[in-house]
């Protein structure tokens, strides 16, 4: 049986005032995951129609690839400076193809 690729949209939504923080805070976090063993794709997206709000597109080549880079200590770094910029925790969607 071969394993799935992980494909997940995480969004992030600024409070008031602190989107061009948060958008910092989040673009550097996309260089070292596209560099990760098993990242096929990682990008990051700002709404045109609310620009508090941005996402993650990301694809993975399985779970084991998704747990590990939610073990990396740069996203550990990229998740404790957006917690405080944001109005909610982030929404995580997670679908296997």
């Amino acid at each position: 049986m071969t394993e799935k690729n992980i494909l997940i949209v995480a969004k992030f939504t600024a409070r008031p005032g602190k989107a061009d923080e948060l958008k910092k805070v989040l673009n550097n976090g996309v260089k070292p995951a596209r560099a990760e063993e098993g990242c096929l794709h990682y990008d990051l997206y700002r709404s045109v129609e609310d620009g508090n709000v941005f996402l993650f597109h990301e694809t993975w080549e399985n779970e084991a690839a998704v747990t590990l880079h939610g073990e990396q200590p740069h996203f550990q770094t990229l998740m404790a400076d957006a917690v405080p910029l944001l109005t909610m925790p982030p929404e995580v969607i997670k679908i296997g193809m």
